[in-house]
């Protein structure tokens, strides 16, 4: 009787691996901010996280926390952690520590369509390049500064380079899951790139129809089954997101970021920023950029 291999063909592997390239061809980093900073303790002590962007984090020591409804994270001395978006967090530490941070945005594909591979806060895959990587870069940073456009290329490639660990790491039925709901984007894909390139002005569900061929009525049922949310919900959420990081990470003021956004005048703006966030614009922009 012949010995049975069990292991994956050259052939299969090529094709996993296609899969798992499809569902990252639209992801795209948008840098907002990043840096080194000297945090002695309680430095970190933020009982309520801005949750409207990601985050990249590397501290050079023991004593940082971050702290969710349900559990407590430990970040450990050189890795390399993950924090997406949308998260109920807190952050405080009871040691000295030097930390890289880097908030970024992703684009090209909706926030619930992650949120299977990204639970919460992660660490990645612990990998010698990555972590030295990191660590250098910070220095870079102390030395000169965010504004250093080296620095911004290296800042994003090594957000792309942790991504890139991290979904290494990702089963592949995981990431089949993901392909798929991916692949349910592609009919209204043309409505969440006229999403993304009008926040700024009046968007209808009439428009965005056309623009995917379909009626009006069937437009917004395929909308929600592919993307989670109807699109109202989802064009509020990304114009609540953009602002929220226009407020922390721009000196724009709070009726240019209004009108940017698409909600016309800095009143009604404001009216629907508290309502949605929990506070108004002003006190948003007072809060932590960590």
């Amino acid at each position: 009787m012949s010995k049975i291999d069990n292991k994956p063909s050259v052939q299969a592997k090529s094709d996993e691996s296609t899969r798992a390239r499809a569902v990252l061809e639209d992801l795209a980093v948008t840098l907002l901010w990043g840096g080194l900073d000297d945090l002695p303790p309680g430095a970190w002590h933020h009982p309520s996280l801005s949750n409207y962007h990601w985050r990249l984090y590397q501290n050079d020591a023991r004593g940082g926390h971050l702290r969710l409804p349900d559990t407590t994270l430990d970040i450990e001395p050189q890795e390399v952690y993950l924090i997406p978006s949308g998260l109920d967090l807190k952050s405080d530490n009871d040691e000295h520590f030097n930390q890289l941070f880097i908030h970024f945005d992703l684009g090209g594909v909706p926030p619930t369509v992650l949120q299977e591979i990204f639970p919460g806060p992660v660490k990645v895959p612990h990998s010698n390049l990555l972590c030295d990587t990191a660590q250098e870069l910070g220095h870079s940073m102390r030395e000169r500064g965010y504004a250093d456009f080296s620095n911004q290329c290296l800042l994003k490639g090594l957000v792309y380079s942790a991504l890139g660990f991290y979904f290494r790491a990702v089963p592949v039925d995981v990431l089949e899951r993901c392909r798929l709901r991916v692949s349910a984007l592609r009919p209204v894909q043309p409505a969440l790139q006229y999403i993304q390139e009008r926040l700024s002005l009046p968007i209808t569900n009439d428009e965005m129809a056309k623009l995917c061929t379909m009626s009006e009525d069937y437009f917004i049922r395929r909308f929600r089954e592919a993307v989670g949310l109807s699109p109202a919900q989802y064009i509020l959420r990304r114009r609540i997101g953009l602002s929220a990081q226009r407020l922390l990470f721009t000196n724009d003021t709070i009726d240019q970021i209004a009108e940017q956004t698409g909600f016309g005048d800095r009143f009604y703006f404001s009216r629907v920023f508290t309502r949605q966030v929990g506070q108004p614009p002003a006190a948003y922009r007072r809060g932590p950029r960590l």
